[in-house]
């Protein structure tokens, strides 16, 4: 009889300190699918042609198709015959002898200014693109990176996103800013300098252009550097944190949820596995839309440097130095453009792809 009386006390205990759970099933598709809406929308605002999944499953062809699509080579041959034409003139004139000395140095001028009559409207265009590159690469990292950061954050890597989301979006608005407030006027003062230096024949300010291209773009190359791997260290440990609190978020569900703790601990591991998968798809489709942004320009500023270094070595085969050394000068000033493109670049995919592979470890 004590017995009896002694189990069914301990049967209302247990009945008095249960707690009732209910279970919801939900499509974990659909919690996912919201993320990818909202990159859609980014990716239409900004004119990229392509949905998330377009760009997740697009490939080296298609994206290489897609680039050289939006990169124009339209009055490029036609500038470097042009060129070329003003070298071969010059040099012939001087080598027949109808100029005095003194006089010699009048065609270098001429010829300098004719260069940078053809010169001039092909070189702001390509330094218009380059800046609209960064203010577009700018607007759409500053609404990427909470979209990418909150589907981060939903999969459990809370720390990392955070430290993501302030130190890439600190960083995108620096560049930005600095482009237009700073880089792009010492690139136009580096343009007038080439122009002014080669008619009036002054070594030491072809010499300015190029060391003000050395120091800026050693300047960007470490800031990058030093950046990225802070970024690294900090999402490392971050990723470290985040996984020991998902671990001991499982670890509870199984050892405190009665009978049913190890299914939910499951449900909860399946749910974030396909949050990854989401955050995954979200980050790939970031870096080729940003690959499409920046890369375009930067062909278009290659194809540019290489009409100027082919007119240079021209400039040189033919002893015209004034041209040479013009089209040199205006290579400096075109590879600090190029440096910024390429750096700010790089340095939203690189931290894209450091959180991908460090949080929710």
């Amino acid at each position: 009889m004590k017995r009896s009386f002694g189990m069914l006390f301990i049967i209302i205990l247990l009945l008095f300190f249960a707690v009732p759970v209910r279970a919801n099933a939900e499509d974990e598709t659909a919690s996912g699918s919201c993320f990818c809406t909202e990159l859609d929308g980014i990716l239409s605002d900004n004119d990229i042609g392509y949905s998330t999944d377009e760009l997740t499953d697009m490939s080296f062809s298609q994206l290489s198709g897609e680039v050289a699509d939006r990169v124009s080579v339209r009055g490029l041959p036609a500038l470097l015959g042009t060129i070329i034409l003003v070298t071969v003139i010059t040099a012939a004139v001087r080598s027949a002898g109808t100029l005095s000395p003194s006089n010699s140095d009048i065609s270098g001028t001429v010829s300098v200014l004719a260069a940078v009559t053809v010169i001039s409207p092909h070189l702001f265009d390509v330094m218009g693109a380059s800046v609209e590159a960064v203010q577009t690469g700018g607007a759409f990292i500053a609404v990427f990176i909470p979209v990418f950061a909150g589907v981060t954050a939903a999969m459990g890597g809370i720390t990392s996103a955070g430290i993501y989301d302030m130190a890439v979006l600190a960083a995108s608005e620096l560049i930005v800013q600095l482009t237009g407030s700073l880089l792009m006027p010492i690139v136009r003062a580096s343009v007038m300098l080439s122009a002014t230096g080669s008619v009036f024949g002054g070594e030491g300010l072809g010499s300015l252009v190029k060391l003000i291209k050395k120091l800026i773009t050693w300047t960007m190359t470490v800031a990058m550097t030093l950046f990225s791997g802070l970024l690294t260290l900090k999402c490392t440990l971050a990723g470290k944190a985040d996984g020991a609190a998902s671990k001991t978020t499982r670890f509870v569900i199984s050892g405190l949820v009665p009978v049913v703790g190890g299914a939910v601990n499951d449900a909860y591991s399946t749910v974030r596995g396909s949050i990854d998968i989401v955050r995954s798809s979200v980050g790939t489709a970031g870096c080729i839309a940003v690959a499409l942004i920046f890369l375009p320009p930067i062909i278009q500023l290659l194809l540019f440097r290489a009409v100027m270094w082919t007119g240079a070595a021209v400039g040189e085969l033919f002893s015209v130095e004034s041209m040479s050394e013009l089209l040199r000068s205006l290579d400096a000033a075109l590879a600090i453009v190029q440096a910024v493109l390429v750096c700010y670049g790089m340095m939203f995919i690189l931290s894209s792809a450091i959180l991908l592979q460090t949080a929710g470890g």
